[in-house]
């Protein structure tokens, strides 16, 4: 579980990552080819606000990558992040708002929304044993009772 983890939130860091980077350092390049229209003021304020977003969840993939089971909770919340990424972009292209390109990269968060929610349903976490007077109990068993 634990090889399996890092290669799938390392490259979800990477995959992040490179968009931030491709976006912030290259826009004159970039920019064009996903058929986004120049930003300034205001609308560079937008693009950089969202652009550290998408970079605070590459750290987070990055965290969960090099500790899996403590960084459990930010693969849940990257498969909730990833999704609503990709509903607002394909909301603006059937609106007309967008081209097809951005849609297309948006692909790889449903790629990797997907492999999360497979990941988190086929490696459920760890509880904890708790002792209550030297018997011990799963505390995962007394959730299931409730």
């Amino acid at each position: 579980m634990i090889t399996h983890a890092r290669w799938l939130m390392g490259s979800a860091a990477l995959f992040n990552g490179s968009f931030v980077i491709a976006l912030l350092f290259f826009n004159a390049q970039v920019g064009p080819l996903l058929d986004l229209a120049p930003a300034s003021g205001t609308n560079l304020v937008m693009r950089d606000l969202a652009l550290a977003l998408v970079g605070a969840f590459g750290c987070a993939y990055l965290y969960a990558a090099i500790s899996p089971v403590r960084g459990r909770p930010f693969i849940a919340f990257g498969a909730v992040g990833k999704t609503l990424a990709a509903v607002t972009v394909f909301a603006h292209w059937l609106a007309g708002n967008t081209g097809w390109q951005l849609p297309i990269i948006l692909l790889g968060d449903v790629l990797y929304t997907a492999l999360f929610i497979q990941f988190l349903r086929h490696h459920p976490a760890a509880y904890p044993r708790l002792r209550f007077n030297g018997l011990v109990t799963q505390y995962a068993d007394r959730c299931e009772r409730l």
